[in-house]
């Protein structure tokens, strides 16, 4: 009878983790301060409608990006959008180790709007995600674009970095 009272606990101690046992490292809650590099390439870009699209990304552009990221609650949108675009965010979420927003983009010399959206992963000195953008041009020509970027962080923000402004080349 006895031992039918201990069955419980024996099943009990069996479910807990052994000491030993490597834990993950736990996500970082937010990107790190300073100078970061970003590189993407474009992985699928497919046009529709008979109009002009207004951009021409084929598969296979790469870019970077240099920008300073300060301390603060939300990034700047340059961070997800690269350069040349306004934009502002429809949704963010950005910590815990995860990245996935959307945002409502414009850019000098397209009339329409341009939609965009960012899932991926972070730790405190990279970062890795998905960039989806969409148009929708008055001049009938629209673009499914997607792209890989990674970044990480290279140090302190240069002294003559301006918040919220990258440096972009494509290649």
């Amino acid at each position: 009878m006895r031992a039918l009272a201990l069955i419980p606990f024996l099943f009990a101690a069996g479910c807990g983790e052994a000491p030993s046992e490597n834990k993950a490292a736990p996500a970082a809650a937010a990107l790190a301060p300073g100078q970061w590099e970003l590189a993407s390439e474009v992985t699928s870009f497919r046009k529709a409608g008979a109009g002009n699209a207004g951009t021409d990304t084929p598969v296979g552009t790469r870019a970077t990006q240099s920008l300073c990221v300060g301390a603060g609650h939300e990034l700047q949108t340059a961070f997800f959008a690269g350069d040349g675009y306004r934009c502002s965010y429809g949704t963010y979420y950005v910590r815990n180790g995860r990245v996935n927003l959307t945002m409502g983009c414009s850019r000098e010399g397209l009339d329409g709007t341009i939609t965009m959206a960012a899932e991926g992963t972070f730790q405190a000195d990279s970062v890795e995600f998905r960039r989806n953008s969409n148009t929708s041009l008055t001049a009938g020509g629209t673009v499914a674009a997607e792209a890989r970027v990674t970044g990480r962080r290279t140090g302190a923000c240069a002294p003559d970095a301006n918040e919220g402004e990258g440096q972009n080349k494509q290649g």
